[in-house]
């Protein structure tokens, strides 16, 4: 007789579980006396005609039937109202079993084989089926039935009994589920290997009460409780990972970040109590904590360790300087201008820095950049205090009104720093007298330029007015 065809692995529905469990362990108060009505029923399908067939409505007799006999005249009259409903979780079906005795060809392979003790009489019905009945066909191999042994053989999932609270509570424990580090990483491996053994214990809800990425394969796949199935309360536990408590770890945490790594514990809300915008993908990815049931590890914002050193208030700005981005994680301009533009603070620059910003900005306009933008800005504050271009439009002094005949002088300043220059003007502004096609013509070089070791210095720089190489004629 082999295993498969006689235990049904599929979900049997909890009205053949009933009627298992109540034929495994009758729940009369008075048992049924099988052997006082011997002569009257040769066959046991006389009164259980639906058990070979599997039809569950005809497992049992209809109670009235008792009534053509015990009538109060031939016989006493009972009460008889048939064995009350027993909810179980085994995978069981007469009806493979039944075809399975009949293919045996074996006659005395009947309905006795399980429902009489050995060496008993016809009818000696016993009250209960002993695990030991259905062994002595399907060998039990496991060394501990509750951690060797593969449930989904004998057993349907939680999800589809209809165990009341007290039955669930009442479930052993397995002894692997005691080990210190079950919670932290032993589960999650078992899960992987036989989610069906944890299924016989557990629903769905068990496992988003602590995970709150709710979609994981592994979780999709659990049976969830039906409505009205009544569970046990349980709280959410997190351990903290041994990486979590590195030194480096807020520095290094973003590296290799993803839903399946952080969404066991953490939601996005967590992310973003010190990520600012642009939030990124990584952090988008996590579900939010209003779209999750499992509480989550709540993160508070807290200051990196650097930030905690005795003189970091005066070593930021350098900090700031070689590195904006890494700043730029947790803060936006808006709180670097909170004390460096505000009153009270003196700002970022000393006191009457506008009166004599001209000659600071002059040769530094990348590190002015880092705050400011040096075309809006500049020309805002300029137009307000009245520096604006005058008499002679391109051609004229501008805002460099501060220098008499600036126009003559200004290549000076472009060859010094022509980066200052680009703060407000473009390559046309310049091409228009120097380049060949300008109005003047005029050579941007000095007298003495030497050409061939300027280009072969800096093609580049070249290259921003010479559509080509100029020693060859372009």
């Amino acid at each position: 007789m082999t295993r498969g065809l006689v235990v049904m692995l599929g979900a049997v529905t909890s009205v053949a579980l009933g009627a298992l469990a109540a034929s495994l362990g009758g729940m009369q108060e008075t048992p049924f006396p099988h052997e006082a009505h011997q002569g009257l029923f040769p066959l046991c399908t006389g009164c259980h005609e639906g058990v070979p067939l599997g039809d569950v409505a005809d497992y049992y007799p209809e109670p009235a039937s008792c009534n053509g006999c015990h009538d109060g005249v031939r016989e006493a009259t009972v009460a008889w109202q048939g064995p009350a409903e027993q909810v179980g979780n085994v995978s069981f079906e007469h009806r493979a079993h039944a075809d399975e005795l009949a293919t045996a060809g074996d006659p005395a392979q009947d309905c006795s084989a399980c429902h009489i003790p050995t060496g008993g009489e016809r009818l000696a019905v016993a009250d209960e089926v002993q695990l030991g009945t259905c062994w002595s066909c399907h060998a039990h191999e496991a060394t501990d039935h509750q951690v060797d042994a593969e449930c989904t053989t004998c057993h349907v999932s939680l999800a589809e009994t209809r165990f009341d609270l007290a039955r669930i509570e009442g479930l052993p424990t397995p002894a692997d589920h005691e080990s210190a580090t079950f919670l932290s990483s032993d589960h999650g491996r078992l899960v992987q290997e036989s989610a069906g053994r944890c299924a016989t214990c557990h629903t769905q809800e068990r496992c988003v009460t602590c995970h709150v990425d709710a979609e994981r394969d592994e979780i999709a796949t659990f049976p969830a409780a039906p409505p009205g199935m009544e569970l046990p309360a349980s709280g959410a536990h997190y351990d903290v990972p041994a990486s979590h408590v590195e030194r480096d770890w807020l520095a290094t945490h973003g590296v290799g970040a993803t839903r399946d790594t952080c969404a066991t514990c953490h939601t996005s809300d967590d992310c973003v109590s010190c990520h600012v915008p642009p939030i990124p993908n990584a952090v988008r990815a996590l579900p939010a904590r209003a779209d999750v049931v499992a509480p989550g590890v709540h993160v508070a914002a807290r200051a990196p360790e650097s930030h905690e050193r005795m003189f970091f208030p005066q070593a930021h700005p350098t900090l700031a300087a070689a590195g904006d981005a890494s700043c730029a994680t947790c803060h936006e301009e808006s709180y670097c201008v909170g004390c460096h533009d505000a009153p009270m603070q003196g700002g970022y620059h000393a006191a009457d820095f506008l009166s004599r910003h001209t000659a600071s900005a002059f040769g530094r306009d990348a590190e002015c950049s880092t705050c400011h933008n040096t075309q809006a800005f500049c020309r805002e504050c300029h137009v307000e205090v009245g520096l604006v271009p005058a008499g002679g439009g391109r051609l004229g002094p501008g805002y460099h009104d501060d220098g008499p005949l600036w126009l003559i002088r200004h290549g000076q300043g472009a060859r010094q720093n022509l980066e200052s220059c680009a703060s407000c003007h473009r390559q046309v502004d310049c091409v228009q007298c120097h380049g060949v096609l300008g109005a003047f013509k005029v050579s941007p070089h000095s007298a003495g330029f030497d050409a061939e070791r300027a280009w072969a210095r800096s093609p580049r720089t070249c290259l921003a007015c010479h559509v080509g190489n100029p020693l060859n004629g372009n």
